[in-house]
């Protein structure tokens, strides 16, 4: 049984207060780090190259998120940003989780990425070096050994409460309270906070970003 606070315990709090101040984020988003092999932050034109593919796509000046246009198939938005050499990306719908995009940003790089929508469908995604390594179910996460490639993003693996099963899992099985109150949305961001120092905060969500436009679904092939 784990006993004591998680390693992300503080970061779960930061990202439970996040997603109840800005409840919005709960109807559906995509958060996805992209961290270099050789420590150089890769271009504004060279993430929005492996996010488009061999489609279109147009680098636009810095806007506030609320000022960005909903997504559509022909202008679908991602909003850039750096922590560093880290490439951050914030969308609202899911080209993050696309094994294609994941696998073409993490050219010489590794890249985490949490997406889900309004139905709780999800995905938390970990892709290095071209390859998908590892994609989970963060509501449905199922115990470690079900995971090949674990071993390779060790800041989860050291998170053995994700891996508890959630308690409406199992109907004939006692209710565990703290997996009642787990808050898998916030744990995913926490997570990805932890392993590589990239924050997002309210006032990220307030502050102009560069953005970049694709076609949608023609960058996820």
């Amino acid at each position: 049984m784990n006993t004591g606070q998680p390693p992300t315990a503080d970061l779960r709090e930061h990202y439970r207060r996040l997603m109840n101040s800005t409840q919005w984020l709960g109807v559906g988003m995509c958060w996805t780090a992209v961290v270099p092999d050789d420590g150089q932050a890769l271009t504004l034109d060279q993430v929005a190259a492996r996010l488009a593919g061999n489609t279109p796509y147009r680098l636009h000046e810095p806007a506030p998120p609320s000022a960005i246009r909903p997504p559509e198939r022909d202008a679908y938005p991602v909003l850039l940003d750096r922590c560093g050499s880290t490439t951050l990306l914030f969308e609202w719908g899911h080209l993050g989780a696309s094994p294609a995009v994941l696998r073409r940003l993490s050219e010489g790089a590794r890249v985490y990425s949490a997406w889900w929508n309004v139905n709780a469908n999800n995905l938390l995604s970990f892709a290095a070096g071209g390859e998908l390594i590892l994609t989970i179910d963060a509501l449905f996460p199922g115990r470690q050994e079900h995971h090949a490639g674990l071993a390779r993003w060790p800041e989860l693996r050291a998170m053995t409460d994700f891996f508890a099963a959630p308690a409406s899992e199992d109907p004939d099985e006692e209710e565990d309270e703290d997996r009642a109150d787990y808050d898998w949305r916030a744990a995913c961001l926490a997570l990805i906070d932890h392993t590589t120092g990239a924050r997002l905060t309210g006032e990220w969500l307030e502050q102009p970003h560069p953005y970049v436009t694709v076609r949608m679904p023609d960058a996820t092939r």
